[in-house]
Formats: C-alpha cells, sequence, structure tokens
C-alpha cells in the first residue's frame, strides 16, 4: 500500500526544506585599531559601526559571519551608540552648558535612540558632567545680570526642559551666590554701613533693565515713566519692583497712580 503524498507535491525522497536563509546584516570583520591596539573596529555588512575597547567586545566570541541579530552582536554596537552619543554630548557640552532635557533634546535630533540618549544623560549626571540645578543658577545669574526679571528667568529655564524642583533649587543656589558677591568685607571692630546692604537681586535686574530704556531716551515725564513701567512689566517685574526701581532711580513713581497697570500705558 502506497504512503499518501505529500500535500505540497514532493516526493517522498526530496528533502523536508530547511528555514529560509536570514537576511539580516552580518560581521564581516573585527580588527585591531593599527593606531590604538587596544582598540577593535567592528565592520557591519563591510561598513565600519564603530570602535571599542577590547574590554567591551571579545574577538573570540564575536566573529565574521555572525548575524548581528546575536545577542553579543547586539551589546557591542549598544556600547558603541552609547559612546558615540556620549563623545556628542561632551562636545556640546563643551561649547557652553546644557540642562540635562535640552541635552537629551539635541541627542535625539541627531538619530541617537531614546534608550541611548538616557543612558548617555543618566551617566552624565552620575559624573557630574551635568547638574541642572547648578545650570539654572548660573543661567539665572546671568539672566539677572542682563536686567530679566524672576518671572522671566523662570520661564526660559521651563523652556529648557528643567523641573520645578531644579528651578527652584537654581534660584536658591543663586540668590545665596549673589548675596555672597554683594557682601563687602568689613573689619570685625567695624560697624556695617547701612548704605553697603546688598540690594535683592529681583530690584538689582530692575535696576538694569531700567537703566537700558534710559539709552533711548530721558525717562522723565509722566507718559515716559508709565511707558518705561509698562516694559518693565512686560519683563515679568511686579508694580512694587517698579515702584521701587523708579525710585531708586531718581525718578518720581507719582504717575503710577494706585490702580496702575502696564495696559494704561500708552
Amino acid at each position: 500500500m502506497s504512503r499518501p503524498r505529500p500535500r505540497d507535491g514532493r516526493s517522498d525522497s526530496e528533502p523536508e526544506p530547511g528555514p529560509p536563509p536570514s537576511n539580516a546584516a552580518r560581521v564581516t570583520a573585527i580588527r585591531a585599531d593599527p593606531d590604538h591596539p587596544g582598540l577593535l573596529t567592528l565592520e557591519i555588512d563591510g561598513t565600519v559601526a564603530g570602535t571599542l575597547p577590547r574590554s567591551e567586545i571579545d574577538p573570540d566570541e564575536i566573529v565574521e559571519g555572525l548575524s548581528v541579530d546575536d545577542p553579543r552582536v547586539m551589546a557591542a554596537i549598544r556600547s558603541i551608540g552609547v559612546r558615540t552619543a556620549r563623545a556628542v554630548a561632551l562636545d556640546l557640552l563643551a561649547a557652553r552648558a546644557h540642562a540635562s532635557e535640552e541635552l537629551a533634546r539635541k541627542l535625539r535630533k541627531r538619530d541617537h535612540t531614546p534608550e541611548i540618549v538616557d543612558l548617555v544623560i543618566e551617566e552624565l549626571l552620575e559624573d557630574g558632567w551635568l547638574d541642572d540645578a547648578d545650570h539654572a543658577a548660573t543661567r539665572i545669574l546671568e539672566w539677572r545680570t542682563a536686567g530679566r526679571s524672576d518671572a522671566e528667568c523662570r520661564r526660559r529655564l521651563e523652556a529648557a526642559g528643567l523641573d520645578e524642583s531644579m528651578i527652584e533649587a537654581g534660584f536658591e543656589r543663586a540668590t545665596h551666590q549673589a548675596n555672597v558677591d554683594a557682601t563687602p568685607h568689613v573689619p570685625r571692630d567695624s560697624e556695617p554701613d547701612a548704605s553697603s546692604e546688598a540690594v535683592a537681586p529681583e530690584l538689582d535686574a530692575a535696576i538694569t533693565a531700567f537703566h537700558r530704556l534710559e539709552r533711548s531716551g530721558p525717562i522723565e515725564d509722566p507718559e515716559s515713566i508709565r511707558r518705561a513701567a509698562a516694559k518693565l512689566a512686560r519683563r515679568g517685574f511686579d508694580v512694587d519692583t517698579i515702584r521701587s526701581t523708579l525710585r531708586t532711580c531718581g525718578v518720581d513713581d507719582g504717575p503710577l497712580d494706585e490702580d496702575w497697570t502696564p495696559e494704561d500705558a500708552p
């Protein structure tokens, strides 16, 4: 009695079909860097994927012909991605300080995967290359010196991706540093001079902003005073700070009546 033929039409003598050939990329070379013997270059399908120290890649384990789907190759490629992204991050930090989220956004725009970016940011925070509170404090000091209000500083820090806790820590550090810098050295046996008391950082920033407005012309008549006050308000300074600024700068704040608002300005 003959056996039934296979449904696909194969004869009994034909071998079973094997798995379809994999189209995955493969390791085509792993070689020592001629200029740095401690480094190994990994090549995938004839293209250099990157370079790693021997401690992170084993040439006895990762050999030619190995698929990129192999966990050992995947780990090596991941390490290359981390090293590449970290190098880019350090270059960006060398140019200027960044908040961690701001730096992460730039790395993602350069096509580094979210997983790699998160790892790099975590490493940089642990290594001290990134400190969001310190970054916030530095920027606040710079912006206050340029005549920006605390409200504007806060908006800028939020736009850079800092969370509320880091922003508050930045304000605390910046205010402390400003007070330290503004405190004059007084001999032990001397009485402190009232005129040497430090000006509040917010008022100091408003005074700086007011003096910059004066470059466009004198601020003396009621109309110009209200116009200048409105510009300060739009920069985030509150009415009390604006009044104090005018008085400190020798300008009459009388044109700002009790019900004055920035919208009243011409």
